[in-house]
């Protein structure tokens, strides 16, 4: 059994304020039109991580911000921590009652979701004319095509192992789903859940949608036709789904597979209870620090496709009604830019432009671990445009996911299943 020690959803919003230690005159920069006037600008900025939480990936965004402060004392960022799933509920309320945040991040499949519920401002010139994203970011945009938000770090999927547990049932590390199968198998024998993943919805059932959005870029599986249905049932999904019931029948699948999130398998890797799971890029550098014996490597193959998985990544984008246009672009350039970049990889986390990686961190050994990452997202994934339904299409799989587990469907239901529950 998977054992659920922490999670990264952190429920009601905690304010969280770091204070400015000097202050100086504004200038055009921080305000004027867009900048709230001729004072100090304060910035309200959600975030989904707690600077607070002693993590890498908390602590580069606490050091981040005082450095950004520390550069620009005329800007002060009010940071609210919210959970993601809380977020994307709250937006569009805070939106539509003027109270939007000047900046917040969001994850990008729920980009366009936002976009349609009106919780953006469009970018500005001087966003629009950044052109050394690693990745095309023209696919964060609204109903329009506007583009809303510009990418904050890169992530794909990985296959993650315990090299420990491996050793024990003497196997390799799998290069196809039929091999991960067959070790996933031999480590549930030997009394680990043989391969995490979960089919629950408290997180906006984040591990297996994330796991199934890059399953369908290896398959070259588009997932909604040209009215943004889903539209994916066929042969090429239901190798995903029939990977599920074979592990499934194996017994290789946790025994709280139907609550587990991505929070409970992430810790399960960790303290040793899992053998397998294909997780987020971003995980890289704490399992290194956490457990050295969890290991990655390329996604596996399928019986078509190639091990290209899709573009993720948390973004950046200015709250609708903001009136702090010029100096919540300032913010975000800081935070996507060199300002910020070192203190991003110190915290396993892939800066999305190439000039970041002129910064002279990324030529010591430091920077090996998030150099190697950023080369692996660069060619083994690739972005792509979502639809305003991505909750459903993930809420979806959750379900048709606790079908399988509890109700013993095939593959191909499980598929039909998902898609039938995203279309209501």
């Amino acid at each position: 059994m998977i054992k659920k020690r922490w999670s990264i959803a952190l429920g009601a919003v905690a304010a969280a304020s770091l204070l400015l230690t000097a202050c100086a005159p504004a200038d055009d920069s921080g305000g004027g039109d867009n900048g709230g006037g001729t004072g100090p600008v304060t910035l309200t900025y959600w975030d989904f991580l707690d600077p607070s939480q002693d993590n890498p990936r908390s602590n580069a965004l606490r050091d981040s911000i005082a450095a950004f402060e520390e550069a620009n004392p005329d800007i002060k960022i009010d940071l609210s921590v919210v959970a993601l799933g809380d977020m994307i509920s709250r937006l569009p309320q805070s939106a539509a009652a003027g109270q939007a945040p000047d900046v917040f991040k969001m994850f990008t499949p729920q980009v366009p979701q936002m976009a349609a519920a009106g919780a953006y401002t469009p970018l500005p010139e001087a966003a629009l004319g950044v052109d050394d994203w690693l990745r095309p970011a023209d696919t964060l945009a609204g109903p329009d095509g506007q583009q809303v938000a510009v990418p904050y770090e890169y992530r794909t999927c990985a296959l993650y192992y315990n090299q420990k547990i491996l050793d024990e049932i003497g196997a390799t590390q799998p290069t196809t789903y039929d091999e991960v199968v067959d070790v996933a198998a031999k480590a549930a024998a030997a009394g680990y859940t043989g391969f995490g993943t979960g089919f629950s919805d408290t997180d906006n059932s984040a591990i297996i949608a994330t796991f199934f959005d890059c399953f369908m870029s290896q398959v070259d599986q588009d997932i909604w036709n040209d009215d943004g249905d889903a539209d994916y049932a066929g042969e090429k999904a239901n190798e995903f789904g029939d990977f599920l019931t074979k592990l499934r029948d194996a017994n290789a699948l946790g025994s709280s597979v139907v609550s587990d999130t991505y929070s409970s398998v992430t810790d399960g890797l960790a303290n040793g209870t899992v053998a397998m799971a294909v997780l987020g890029t971003e995980r890289i550098v704490t399992y290194a620090a956490s457990n050295p014996d969890i290991k990655w490597a390329d996604l596996p193959t399928a019986s078509t496709g190639d091990q290209a998985g899709a573009t993720l990544g948390w973004t950046m984008g200015i709250g609708a009604g903001s009136e702090k246009v010029d100096a919540a672009w300032k913010f975000i350039e800081f935070m996507t830019g060199t300002g910020a970049a070192e203190l991003m990889a110190s915290g396993g986390e892939v800066p999305t432009r190439s000039s970041s990686y002129d910064a002279p961190f990324f030529s010591t050994p430091e920077a090996d671990t998030v150099n190697s990452i950023a080369e692996y997202v660069e060619s083994n994934s690739e972005p792509h445009t979502y639809q305003d339904n991505w909750i459903a299409i993930a809420t979806g799989l959750s379900q048709a996911g606790q079908a399988l587990y509890l109700n013993g469907l095939s593959g191909s239901e499980f598929i039909t299943a998902a898609q039938d529950a995203a279309n209501k």
